[in-house]
């Protein structure tokens, strides 16, 4: 297993960690570098395996599902355990200690630096990028660092959460654990329907929007996080035995719903309509089609990890590197800074095309791990030791594990 994530990153006071959820952060980070060096080096055209690396722009959904997991289980935990939720002061100040200082001192030194690739940071509409709303333009949301959309949209989520928690609140009033559970589950699996749905009405009357790239666009990929959350929150105090199929399963069979992630990988890289080019013009419902795909591929990678319950399997054992688990403690900073490197060592990609799109990513890879740690212990780490008050020298975590461990035994 990987070592015991540092205090500053570790979850909110009384809550469980799932360390082999850190590692797919990395995984997430390092599929994102891959597929735009693909692009860029056009190796996802000339190449028959560029058919997956093309695809692999879902690791920005992995990177949702995991944010709402994450972020939601404290919540739907404290109400199922009759616990006071959360306070939102609280969690306000942790999500923006954890992503506006790095992202801002990237969003500087990149707007300087790199001035091309990272345009309107010091223009009229600067508080755009500074304040991560860029999504919500057409004419902004790949301005800026340009990756940093997606940012712009889990910004927009951790805005939306707390009143998501305190509506499902008030929806579930007044039922058991079981009846809380079930309707919340139920209306997460309606949400994520409506809003395929709405997603594609959107895109057959106006192709041109970008509501696709926007919170309503993506929300179900954050309800396979959210679904999660719940489910494991609900089923925590159950064996495996005694726990639905669908739980079990993840359980007992991690490698086989890799497995799934996988076929939904392939499915849209070969069955799916969707072409080798990622800006060619998509029919709507093989648009939609992709989204779902891209859905089940977060979802079976990270629900694995999730009821994982110590028992070997080979999905447990790749994630347990220490390496990977450094990997994502310093994955934010491979999302923020490898853009710059991919155009930067585009002309590496010389001879033959196969190795030289190898060397072209190597180069970006390395370079941005290079920069990611220096973001990481230079701004991040130091930062987030605040996350949590202390009062007489203890935080409020260290008083709170006790009760965690207990809770979780």
């Amino acid at each position: 297993m990987p070592s015991s994530t540092p205090d500053v990153v570790a979850p909110p006071p009384g809550n469980p960690r799932f360390p082999l959820l850190d590692p797919l952060r990395a995984v997430a980070a390092l599929a994102i570098v891959v597929t735009h060096t693909a692009e860029l080096g056009g190796f996802n055209r000339e190449h028959w395996v560029g058919a997956w690396t093309l695809r692999l722009d879902s690791g920005v959904a992995i990177f949702f599902a995991l944010s709402a997991f994450l972020l939601y289980r404290p919540f739907v935990a404290a109400r199922l355990d009759g616990r006071a939720i959360p306070r939102v002061w609280r969690y306000a100040r942790r999500r923006a200690l954890r992503i506006l200082p790095a992202y801002w001192v990237a969003l500087i030194a990149l707007g300087l630096l790199d001035a091309e690739h990272t345009p309107g940071v010091f223009g009229d509409q600067w508080w755009v990028y500074f304040g991560l709303v860029q999504s919500w333009s057409k004419e902004t949301i790949i301005s800026g660092i340009g990756v940093a959309w997606s940012l712009s949209v889990e910004m927009a989520f951790y805005v939306l959460l707390p009143f998501y928690a305190a509506a499902m609140t008030r929806l579930v009033r007044g039922r058991d654990r079981d009846g809380q559970a079930r309707l919340e589950l139920a209306v997460l699996a309606v949400s994520a329907v409506a809003a395929v749905a709405v997603r594609g009405l959107v895109h057959h009357f106006r192709p041109e929007s970008v509501f696709g790239n926007q919170l309503p666009g993506t929300w179900t990929w954050f309800v396979g996080g959210l679904t999660l959350a719940v489910a494991s929150a609900w089923l925590r105090p159950l064996p495996v035995t005694a726990r639905p199929r669908p739980a079990r399963f993840a359980t007992e069979h991690p490698l086989a719903c890799w497995g799934l992630a996988f076929a939904c990988l392939t499915i849209a890289a070969w069955w799916a309509g969707l072409g080798r080019h990622p800006f060619a013009p998509i029919p709507t419902l093989n648009l939609q089609f992709q989204h779902v795909l891209y859905a089940g591929v977060a979802f079976f990678l990270v629900a694995p990890m999730v009821f994982h319950d110590g028992r070997r399997s080979l999905p447990a054992t790749l994630l347990s590197s220490r390496f990977l688990a450094w990997l994502g403690l310093v994955s934010y900073g491979i999302f923020l800074y490898h853009q710059p490197l991919v155009f930067a060592f585009l002309d590496t990609r010389l001879w033959p095309p196969v190795a030289g799109w190898v060397l072209y990513t190597v180069l970006v890879a390395a370079g941005t791990i290079v920069l990611a740690a220096a973001s990481y212990y230079a701004v991040e780490r130091p930062l987030l030791r605040f996350k949590e008050p202390r009062k007489g020298g203890t935080s409020a975590r260290t008083r709170a594990q006790a009760v965690a461990a207990k809770s979780e035994s």
